[in-house]
């Protein structure tokens, strides 16, 4: 079993925040301080997007539940049957939003605490609150915990993944264009199955931190984050068109007079796409752009001299299939690289 820092630092903050919320509730003498605690575990996650989304959750669905559960209190009789009638419906029905909003959920727990342990008090509204307030403090003792101590930001967990799907594009698409220009040999179907899984979990955690570390984080949010994200989707379907263009056809396929070229477009377009994922700055003049010029170039010099007729139809649709897929590839990179070049020297030219 292989030690997780990540996780080990998750497991400290969750037992730091429960045992905040269990001091706290002690220090006021709360009858069931342990809801406090309860609710700290639930809510505190590895990520600070997620912490604040379950804080959000827990408390707006304790505030709903806290109602209904008051509620049914006050309506129903203290006889075992209409405790289980009203538990079906309170549950069933909470439950049954959560297809409108996931908050529901938390709902149905507090108005469940209510009605299982408030039906034989004295002052259900006062005991009703007394819970809102001990589930408060534990989410409240959950969110200080993870946004002060090693906060571990959606933000800086999106941009590692990208700076690493950056070279795993960068390797892949030199291994196809390899195949590629060797006869258009086969590939694995799955070279680059787990890249695209990957790449595509960037647009959920993308979305949390827009809608839930932004409202802490303001200044340090990267504006760029989307068009990243973009990107890295775009580059790893681009390579799974090329995966597809390969397996296509079966045999030998031809020598590719271009094979310098596209090799050249590879490497640099890899290079280009690690530069902008690591945020480092990129040269006046970007090699990227001489690249894809030097193969659209080659590629009109072979069509007027009629070099590409030695290819059969299936095997021309295949090969131009893949140099499309990896123009487009290049392109895409070049066209985000030309843009925040023009925003950096946009910036530069403003007065400070």
């Amino acid at each position: 079993m292989n030690f997780s820092p990540t996780h080990a630092i998750h497991g400290f903050k969750t037992a730091f925040a429960a045992v905040l919320a269990y001091t706290i509730t002690s220090f006021f003498h709360l009858e069931l301080g342990h809801w406090a605690v309860i609710s700290t575990v639930i809510v505190m996650q590895i990520y600070v997007a997620d912490s604040v989304a379950l804080c959000l959750y827990r408390f707006s669905g304790t505030i709903l539940g806290a109602l209904i559960g008051t509620l049914v209190i006050l309506i129903i009789p203290e006889t075992p049957l209409f405790m289980g009638i009203a538990l079906f419906f309170t549950i069933g029905f909470c439950s049954f939003l959560t297809c409108y909003k996931p908050r529901y959920r938390m709902a149905a727990i507090t108005a469940v605490i209510l009605i299982m342990t408030g039906v034989h008090a004295e002052n259900i509204v006062l005991f009703g609150l007394s819970r809102v307030f001990e589930i408060s403090i534990g989410i409240l003792s959950a969110f200080l915990v993870s946004v002060l101590i090693f906060p571990r930001r959606g933000v800086d967990v999106l941009m590692e993944k990208l700076e690493s799907q950056s070279k795993a594009c960068s390797e892949k698409c030199r291994i196809l264009v390899d195949a590629f220009t060797a006869g258009q040999k086969n590939v694995e179907e799955t070279l680059v199955d787990e890249l695209v899984k990957d790449v595509w979990g960037n647009h959920e955690l993308l979305q949390k931190v827009n809608q839930h570390e932004a409202l802490i984080y303001h200044k340090n949010v990267n504006t760029d984050l989307s068009d990243k994200v973009s990107i890295m989707s775009r580059s790893a379907e681009h390579l799974r068109n090329m995966v597809r263009t390969l397996n296509v056809l079966d045999g030998n396929g031809y020598d590719i007079i271009l094979s310098k070229e596209l090799k050249d477009l590879a490497e640099e377009s890899g290079k280009t796409l690690e530069l902008l994922m690591k945020n480092q700055p990129l040269p006046a003049v970007i090699p990227l752009e001489d690249r894809v010029k030097a193969l659209d170039t080659g590629l009109l010099n072979l069509r007027e001299k009629g070099l590409i007729r030695r290819f059969d139809s299936k095997r021309l649709v295949q090969v131009f299939s893949f140099y499309s897929s990896l123009l487009y590839f290049a392109e895409d990179i070049l066209a985000k690289a030309k843009k925040i070049q023009a925003n950096t020297r946009k910036a530069e030219s403003q007065p400070s």
